[in-house]
């Protein structure tokens, strides 16, 4: 079987290929060209240069599909070169040429087979998360909303939305549309606003984002409209648009299809695919019944059994779940934006691979060694303020999923956060994390992702360094040891890091929180963990062993921390990340400081200053905020930006590929090497 097209931009599309499973699609130069009975010819839609091959696939009696962009199909512009995510491939028709049945139009009329309970509550979830990230087909970085149309929504004027289309379109032709229906509708919608009884009204006609790059023209433009209507040339985003709107009026446009997402009255003067089902109020007369369904019905056809879906980072075949997700890494990085960020006082090292993280935030970035006029300011951790304590900055950190290796030791971060408000280690002051949890609702997509992220965790063994062994065997000894009583683990931190300078209160050392947990469990088996940086030579501040045998029954160094989660029965810590770790595994935490995972009803605490945590968190909206909302992935093989989930299978074979750390100078000398080589070279 071979694909054959008359179109070189299919030809030249090397995606397309990709996409539809094969090695190569074949320019087909002449109507007298041989092809068998086996080959398939593909067009592009409905345009006049498919007629050819559509025409010469009938007469030779083969098989012709349609291509064309899938309902979200793109995180950008097309015109900026983005890689499609989406892409149809109708066996019969296309979803907007009414006058022939397609695919789409099958999948309607025959449910029974693919339309199952599941797949019900699947299209309800993934409804609810497009909704609430606001995807549309193009997701290109949209505009506020301009003064006069804002002053209508703060007064509560009904506002009607008439969405314009590009002139010509082939979508419109297939909905048996022509330019009269769109004086039609704005005729109608203008009658709907003379008639509103809200005490204002507003017409609001949306320009299409081709009209307004300048590459097409639309049906209306800013002349001989009436009183009372507003062309909006501000490209902006379509649900916040929609979501001001009381009814939505169009001719064939998807956006009448989104609309049906947020619950809106969506009118119709053409016959879309989605009209003369039961979901729209129609204006135009179909000779052709349609069956009625369901907008989950629709939306499980249209998004999930339609269209074929690429991802951009895996290069592969995917769910649309998958796509919504990578999506949601590329719309959170945008929406914590700035027009320029000056990075102050980072090392080399840092420059390197810091541009991939904070490069969807600025449109400008400079490295500095001090601040500049008004320019946002970007700090590492708390190690350095700006010079006016009135100055706006953001703070960086290493991310709670990092690496298969030591950030000591020269190896590149796979997650950062970067933090507007505060730092998520810094107990003493609000941060983002913090507003994060405190307004956090799950939806029931992201309890599912939640749900799924957690069990990834928990079954791979993941941790934020990734550097020890998992062999359980090791534990035996100290259960045995423990001969019946409560094993409590008590995790050491480097004395001079910032998370204990501004994650402490009352215990600040390492043999401070010894004192305090002998005292508050004296019967219990402790065990005393050393720091990874610390026993493995990076760092100083090892414990004398005397010191510590005086409050705990054991001292480990190199006993993994994945190992004591698997026999401890609860840990105690002033503001470890191992807390957070421990939480997920279902070990008891007792925190004698103010880490960020505390004072949300899940740890027990010996300290009562967590005013500014107002609510109880479940286990998977705490899992949800900390590893999807706070931090940002790279992938380093692509470079951009990437999702936990896939970060983790990464580091899951990069782990099982690497030598674990050995507290060894001459190894940790070489892993530095081979580590900078990486950030600096690839």
């Amino acid at each position: 079987m071979k694909l054959i097209t008359f179109s070189r931009g299919i030809v030249n599309n090397r995606q397309l290929a990709k996409v539809l499973q094969v090695n190569k699609i074949y320019m087909h130069f002449s109507q007298d060209l041989d092809f068998a009975r086996t080959d398939i010819f593909v067009g592009w839609g409905n345009k006049p240069n498919t007629r050819a091959s559509r025409k010469l696939a009938k007469d030779g009696e083969v098989a012709f599909w349609t291509l064309e962009d899938g309902f979200i199909a793109y995180i950008e512009h097309p015109s900026k070169q983005a890689e499609r995510l989406s892409l149809i491939k109708d066996e019969r028709g296309i979803y907007y040429d009414s006058t022939t049945p397609s695919d789409l139009d099958h999948l309607l009329e025959n449910q029974s087979p693919w339309f199952t309970s599941e797949m019900g509550v699947r299209s309800a979830n993934a409804i609810q998360q497009c909704t609430k990230l606001g995807v549309s087909k193009y997701n290109q970085c949209r505009q506020e909303f301009p003064d006069w149309l804002q002053e209508s929504i703060e007064l509560d004027h009904d506002i009607i939305l008439v969405i314009d289309q590009t002139f010509g379109d082939c979508s419109i032709v297939g909905a048996q549309a022509e330019q009269s229906d769109f004086s039609r509708m704005l005729d109608w919608a203008v009658e709907q606003s003379r008639t509103s009884k809200a005490k204002g009204s507003l017409v609001v006609i949306k320009t299409h984002p081709d009209v307004l790059l300048g590459k097409k023209r639309g049906y209306f433009g800013f002349k001989s409209l009436p009183d009372g209507v507003r062309l909006l040339s501000e490209d902006v985003l379509p649900k916040a648009l929609i979501s001001v709107a009381s009814c939505v009026a169009t001719v064939s446009s998807q956006l009448g299809f989104e609309a049906l997402w947020y619950g809106k009255p969506v009118h119709c003067f053409g016959i879309p695919f989605y009209a003369q089902r039961g979901l729209t109020i129609d204006h135009a007369r179909f000779e052709v019944k349609r069956t009625p369904v369901s907008l989950h019905q629709l939306f499980a056809a249209a998004v999930f059994q339609y269209p074929l879906y690429w991802h951009p980072e895996k290069q592969c075949l995917c769910e649309f779940e998958e796509i919504l997700e990578w999506m949601q890494a590329q719309i959170m990085a945008r929406k914590q934006s700035c027009s320029a960020l000056s990075v102050i006082a980072t090392s080399l090292w840092k420059r390197s691979f810091l541009p991939a993280f904070i490069g969807p935030s600025a449109n400008k970035i400079r490295f500095s060694t001090r601040g500049v006029g008004n320019v946002k300011e970007l700090h590492w951790g708390m190690k350095t303020s700006p010079v006016d304590q009135e100055h706006d900055c953001w703070r960086m950190e290493d991310g709670f999923i990092r690496s298969v290796g030591l950030g000591a030791d020269l190896r590149r971060p796979c997650s950062l956060v970067l933090d507007d408000v505060g730092i998520y280690y810094n107990g003493h002051a609000p941060s983002r994390l913090e507003d994060i949890l405190n307004k956090i609702e799950l939806n029931e997509f992201e309890k599912t992702r939640a749900q799924r992220l957690f069990d990834q965790v928990i079954d791979s063994n993941i941790t934020k360094y990734n550097i020890e062994s998992s062999d359980l065997s090791l534990a035996d000894s100290y259960k045995e040891a423990a001969v019946g009583k409560e094993i409590l683990l008590v995790v050491g931190q480097f004395q001079e890091d910032l998370s204990i300078q501004f994650g402490a209160a009352t215990i600040n050392t390492n043999l401070g929180l010894l004192r305090a947990v002998r005292a508050r469990f004296p019967d219990a088996y402790l065990i005393y963990k050393e720091h990874p940086d610390v026993y493995s030579g990076v760092r100083l501040g090892k414990l004398d062993d005397h010191d510590v045998l005086q409050w705990a029954d054991a001292y480990v160094t190199d006993l993994p921390i994945t190992v004591c989660f698997s026999f401890i029965d609860r840990l105690c810590t002033i503001c470890s990340l191992s807390g957070f770790e421990a939480l997920l595994r279902g070990v008891v935490v007792s925190t004698f400081g103010l880490p960020f995972y505390a004072g949300w009803g899940l740890t027990d605490d010996a300290l009562d200053v967590f005013s500014r945590r107002k609510r109880t968190l479940g286990l998977l909206e705490l899992v949800y905020g900390v590893l999807v909302l706070y931090p940002r992935y790279v992938n380093w093989d692509t470079r951009t930006l990437s999702t936990p989930e896939i970060i983790i299978d990464q580091l899951i074979q990069e782990r099982d590929n690497t030598v674990l750390l050995k507290p060894n100078w001459m190894r940790r000398q070489v892993r530095k090497v081979r580590y900078l080589w990486e950030a600096l070279i690839c």
